[in-house]
């Protein structure tokens, strides 16, 4: 049995916890999976009874018997009252990096989607010319929605579903309403690797040094046919893909 829980018993044992670390001033909501209950090691299973979610830090602490059970199942038992207000940060900083918002590639634009005169999508350089990536979702719905801030993000209000694994680079936040934000680093080492994680792409016309770090966002207004999908971006009835936009102040603005 592959130790990673299925997407269903990993989606409840976040759901459990509020999405982050339930250990007492921690919070971390870059989580793992601890069995314990029984422990991996007595019977492999993925019983979310006997599981629960823990970041790094704490899961390698109860792994060495720093919990008993029973102060496992307290935390499993109290999660479920604590504020909800998790909070993370993207360590990837570079100088130059490729933006690949709804199947379309920015490079060297600094506003990659303005919506109604203001920045939704965009990017600020720090004091040693690192770029920090700023998200402002969209919704129709009248509640909070996860903001990200030169590359600090925050969750706030009520969503369904938010996966952000160890390694830090990726975020995944559902809400009821169907609004939906996926940020992901990738690395991108060659043309080749380009044509192979994009294959309608020509990276070979671009004009840009390789090996190059790629952030991709995807987002979806629920209720609307606003999306910036894996493989294009419908935006008020129309469709755009596979467009390099280099250079510009603004990629793409509505409104």
């Amino acid at each position: 049995m592959n130790r990673t829980p299925p997407v269903g018993v990993r989606r409840e044992l976040r759901r459990e916890v509020r999405f982050g670390c339930p250990v007492p001033e921690c919070g971390n909501p870059y989580l793992s999976w601890h069995h314990f209950d029984p422990p991996w090691n007595e019977r492999q299973h993925h019983e979310p009874s006997g599981m629960i979610a823990l970041c790094s830090e704490h899961h390698a602490k109860a792994d060495s018997g720093a919990f008993t059970k029973g102060q496992l199942r307290d935390l499993k038992e109290t999660s479920a009252q604590r504020e909800l207000a998790v909070s993370g940060k993207f360590d990837w900083m570079r100088n130059s990096i490729l933006a690949v918002v709804g199947g379309n590639f920015f490079f060297e634009t600094p506003i990659i989607f303005e919506f109604k005169g203001q920045p939704a999508i965009w990017f600020n350089r720090d004091d040693n010319g690192y770029l920090l990536l700023n998200v402002k979702m969209l919704t129709s719905a009248r509640e909070p929605r996860v903001t990200i801030e030169d590359n600090f993000w925050l969750s706030i209000g009520s969503p369904d579903d938010l996966e952000c694994p160890p390694s830090g680079k990726l975020l995944k936040v559902k809400y009821t309403n169907s609004d939906e934000l996926k940020i992901e680093f990738v690395e991108l080492e060659s043309e080749e690797a380009v044509k192979k994680r994009y294959p309608e792409t020509s990276p070979e016309q671009w004009g840009i040094a390789f090996p190059i770090t790629a952030v991709e966002v995807f987002e979806k207004v629920g209720g609307t046919d606003f999306e910036f999908g894996p493989r294009g971006t419908r935006l008020m009835g129309g469709n755009m893909k596979n467009c390099f936009i280099r250079n510009c102040r603004v990629g793409l603005g509505v409104g």
